[in-house]
């Protein structure tokens, strides 16, 4: 993992092309918005049977996990281009330290929309394979926040990111994001 590393922090010191970035915007939204839910449909339909509950409870269950989960997203990755000044993509990543926007609210705001975007194609299958293979998704997904993108973002960023680290959490907000902070529902 040592290696891999180094050369992310390596790419993370380069400057990138236009045409780079561009480039890996289109492989990573290839594989995140299309070829990951193809993934996961089609493990739902070879587990071959529906769970057993009513199709409105999987609809509702598909449009809460988009409504939440894409805004997230799209938000992080906004964010990385206009303000970050790179991409999402590991290996034309950002050229500045993003504690703000999103990334004040939690560390990884672009996986925790990413996780219920997954979870939404999950429901719209309909199957439990479709579950399982989301559920292993997410595993694989925090294994290389936690043993690649940490480390790296450490190497990169040094105590800017510690510090940030101890004060912001690592998927989950711990507040309200959409009521100012002034109001009567922040919640801690």
């Amino acid at each position: 993992m040592g290696k891999l590393i180094e050369f992310l922090v390596r790419q993370g010191q380069k400057e990138h092309s236009v045409f780079t970035r561009v480039l890996a915007m289109i492989f990573g939204g290839t594989l995140f918005v299309a070829i990951i839910p193809v993934f996961i449909l089609w493990a739902g339909k070879l587990s071959g049977s529906n769970l057993l509950m009513p199709v409105f409870i999987f609809y509702l269950g598909a449009f809460i996990c988009f409504g939440f989960g894409a805004p997230w997203m799209f938000w992080a990755i906004f964010w990385q281009l206009s303000r970050g000044k790179g991409t999402p993509v590991p290996v034309v990543p950002t050229k500045q330290f993003l504690p703000t926007g999103p990334y004040r609210y939690t560390r990884n705001p672009m996986m925790l929309g990413f996780f219920f975007y997954m979870s939404g194609w999950a429901f719209l299958s309909n199957h439990w394979g479709a579950f399982l293979a989301a559920a292993l998704l997410v595993i694989l997904l925090l294994a290389e926040l936690k043993f690649i993108e940490g480390p790296e973002l450490e190497k990169r960023f040094g105590d800017a990111y510690r510090q940030y680290r101890q004060s912001t959490p690592f998927l989950f907000p711990r507040r309200f994001i959409f009521l100012n902070e002034n109001k009567i529902f922040n919640h801690r």
